[in-house]
């Protein structure tokens, strides 16, 4: 606890070399705090040789929010092994790069342990890959990470059980990519020998289940056929009489002094109906599904295409 306070109260960096010590401090706690790279990315971003140092609004942001984020961050339980032991690896992609967190439950417990929390950004043409194939990319970093933790040999259910992994244990792929068959072909490898698909009804957000309540059952249904979505059509090949239907959704999250708003919103391109809603303390992954949520709601036709 010394050494957190001594970091809460830290003053900000005046330079580069003073930068990369704080974050070769706080870098301890980078499993502990769920988006930590996303977080600390504007102050990686001065530390870099091609780029001066300049302290603006998104460095002392990130500075300070990392510092509330390791006074807060969560305590990691031990590796269990056994046959009763569930482990879960929920996996999110971001506007800004995947992320994904390990949780572990033995019998006897009443809430789920955290192994750890991993983030990064996209690199390369990762970028340009469609949403399909950055959730597959979070569900192989996922995975991987995941296995040097509790090992290879430990079964792993991802969650939330999204449509495209029914089709990639079926040994299928989106006809729309932009990542090379090669890398294809690496993620269904390694995603179909190490994992299973684990209970629907779970969000995968990492916001929630951070704090996840005393007594909440983090039980996983037995693994599924796939059937709750399909992946739709590019909106400009639906046909007249579907285009009604359509709906688009977003979610975003801002700060607003020392709390995170975020905003979910549906649009309908057709109508020129919105809809939107609001709320505190939760980030960008939460608005997104809320979004989803909400297009539910408005839901007027058996296919509904999401966008």
């Amino acid at each position: 606890m010394h050494i957190i306070n001594k970091i809460a109260a830290m003053s900000p960096p005046t330079n580069k070399k003073e930068t990369q010590a704080f974050l070769g401090v706080v870098g301890f706690w980078r499993m502990h705090i769920p988006n930590y790279s996303l977080i600390v990315s504007p102050l990686y971003h001065v530390t870099q040789k091609k780029n001066d140092f300049k302290w603006g609004p998104e460095q002392r942001q990130a500075f300070e929010q990392i510092k509330q984020e390791i006074v807060h961050a969560v305590a990691l339980g031990p590796v269990r092994a056994g046959p009763d032991v569930k482990n879960v690896l929920y996996t999110a992609a971001g506007e800004n790069g995947p992320t994904w967190s390990l949780w572990q439950k033995a019998p006897g417990e009443t809430r789920g342990r955290p192994l750890g929390f991993w983030s990064r950004g996209y690199r390369g043409s990762e970028a340009r890959y469609t949403p399909t194939e950055k959730e597959i990319l979070a569900a192989y970093e996922g995975v991987r990470a995941a296995s040097e933790v509790i090992g290879t040999e430990a079964q792993l259910l991802l969650a939330p059980r999204l449509p495209v992994l029914g089709w990639m244990f079926k040994g299928r792929a989106p006809s729309t990519h932009h990542a090379t068959n090669a890398t294809w072909s690496k993620w269904v490898a390694l995603i179909t020998q190490r994992a299973r698909i684990g209970n629907p009804n779970r969000p995968g957000i990492l916001e929630v289940i951070t704090d996840w309540p005393e007594g909440k059952d983090f039980g996983m249904s037995p693994e599924e056929e796939v059937t709750r979505a399909e992946e739709a059509p590019p909106y400009n090949k639906l046909t007249e009489d579907e285009k009604p239907y359509a709906l688009f959704t977003d979610g975003s999250c801002h700060i607003v002094g020392k709390h995170q708003r975020w905003k979910p919103a549906v649009w309908s391109p057709t109508q020129q109906v919105a809809e939107a809603a609001e709320g505190e303390s939760e980030l960008s992954h939460f608005a997104e599904v809320k979004a989803i949520q909400l297009a539910g709601k408005r839901k007027v036709a058996n296919t509904v295409p999401l966008y």
